[in-house]
């Protein structure tokens, strides 16, 4: 029988990110979240135990290097030194034509789904190397391709983390460190809820969905460079 697998979450208490860890619990495997609310934070590893996992929780904003730094070692440690898989999920959505964008949101944007993501993979990398089988998700957006009107700031910031997932690939191809760039069109979560009208008439992914398709991808043994969910 082999080990658990261990996955560290960001943003996993609530939407795509929980049905991840909900969907890995199940299979066993040790699951740590990182999120800003401890009843939150609670409420989904005792989610993650009941499946059948052994969860953890990392509390961190992801605006706050020394607090992404403590929720990767705290993430480590209960996964004993190594980390097979990292899911970059946590992030912002809003929309806003350009030209009501303001210089504070621009920065929050990029701190939050580009900056905080570096962090995090800066901190996971020595403990992505050590394990066999480690594979980086990073969570971005159909939107990054496809822009609607208003979507500035998301398309920007996601387009971004989808560059680096790719130069991601070359730099860690030695290390046979897998790493895809996942892409859902517009899902039904917490984050997209006060602008479901721009989507009326629109089918919404559910979470759930998204989780299948990276348990299905981590046990492929084929590439996934950009894993596209529509």
């Amino acid at each position: 029988m082999s080990d658990p697998l261990r996955v560290f979450i960001t943003g996993g208490t609530k939407g795509i990110g929980r049905a991840i860890a909900l969907r890995f619990a199940r299979e066993g495997a040790m699951v740590a979240i990182a999120a800003r609310t401890s009843p939150d934070l609670d409420e989904v590893v005792a989610e993650i135990e009941t499946a059948g996992g052994k969860g953890e929780a990392c509390q961190a904003n992801l605006r706050d290097h020394g607090s992404l730094e403590a929720a990767v070692f705290r993430a480590v440690d209960f996964f004993g030194g190594e980390m097979d898989i990292l899911v970059n999920n946590a992030g912002l959505v809003e929309f806003a034509a350009f030209d009501e964008v303001d210089m504070a949101t621009w920065e929050r944007f990029l701190a939050v789904n580009l900056t905080g993501p570096y962090h995090v993979l800066a901190e996971a990398l020595p403990a992505l190397r050590e394990s066999s089988r480690a594979h980086v998700f990073n969570v971005g957006a159909r939107l990054a391709d496809s822009p609607a009107q208003g979507s500035a700031l998301l398309a920007t910031t996601k387009a971004g983390l989808a560059g680096l997932g790719r130069a991601l690939r070359e730099d860690l191809r030695e290390d046979s460190i897998r790493v895809t760039t996942v892409e859902p069109g517009p899902t039904n979560t917490p984050g997209l809820a006060p602008w479901r009208e721009r989507f009326e008439g629109q089918t919404l992914l559910e979470p759930e969905v998204i989780a299948d398709a990276i348990w299905d991808a981590y046990h492929s043994d084929s590439e996934t460079p950009s894993l596209v969910i529509e």
